[in-house]
């Protein structure tokens, strides 16, 4: 039997990243969420996987905060597992420190808590550029994932610090940084695993999405040819240790 995927879908999600989620879980049953959904009814506790996509996380805390996040980590606490990718990732964090100390900070803190320290973005010592929507923000990056090194793309996203409770795991360290890139969280009965990479783009993913725009053809040209060297990630394993 497949399994239950439900991917959050509302103000905030990258469409790309939402493309790269469904293709990488395309052998499973995925059902997509709005945020209306989830405050009215909650994360379905037949869902054997609650993701939140790559984006933008201020939108998710604008139309979630309160009953929505509650609904959320009681899914987790009662044995759910909750897959945060990038936006999605600083979204499962205690708070936020993106972009700090420029014109574009925001230092918030985020109502789920599955990690009780900080997500700290982006890193232009990954991409050699703060996060702003092109590519000259974006950046193949070598984690330490598994005991192996392998590569991944990068793309706005975050490292974590600063948590002191003990219910976390490092799953993936940047190479270059020496800092945690994939975590797992203990909650309740449930487990949230947060990644500051984008594991769910690949070559193979980007090649079956049709991007609308002449520019934006281009600019799948230019990441096609920046994940050349890309691997995928195998987060499926790290789901079936979260009791998939």
């Amino acid at each position: 039997m497949n399994k239950s995927i439900y991917i959050y879908n509302d103000e905030g999600v990258g469409e790309l990243s939402l493309h790269c989620i469904k293709d990488y879980f395309s052998s499973e049953k995925i059902t997509l969420i709005s945020a209306k959904d989830i405050i009215q009814s909650g994360v379905p506790e037949t869902a054997d996987v609650f993701v939140m996509p790559g984006g933008a996380d201020k939108p998710y805390a604008n139309k979630l905060n309160g009953v929505g996040n509650d609904n959320i980590k009681k899914y987790v606490r009662q044995g759910g597992i909750y897959l945060g990718i990038c936006a999605g990732a600083y979204y499962g964090c205690s708070s936020v420190e993106f972009q700090k100390g420029t014109k574009n900070e925001i230092c918030e803190d985020r109502e789920l808590n599955f990690f009780d320290g900080v997500a700290v973005g982006c890193l232009p010592e990954i991409a050699g550029n703060l996060y702003d929507q092109t590519l000259k923000s974006a950046s193949v990056t070598s984690i330490n994932f598994a005991g192996s090194s392998t590569s991944a793309f990068y793309w706005g996203g975050c490292y974590f610090e600063r948590g002191t409770l003990k219910n976390h795991e490092v799953l993936a360290v940047y190479s270059a940084l020496d800092k945690p890139a994939i975590i797992s969280c203990e909650f309740g009965k449930g487990i949230a695993i947060l990644s500051g990479v984008h594991f769910e783009v690949s070559q193979h993913s980007l090649e079956r999405y049709d991007f609308n725009e002449v520019s934006e053809n281009r600019l799948k040209t230019e990441m096609l040819g920046l994940l050349r060297n890309v691997n995928i990630l195998n987060v499926k394993d790290m789901l079936e240790r979260g009791c998939v």
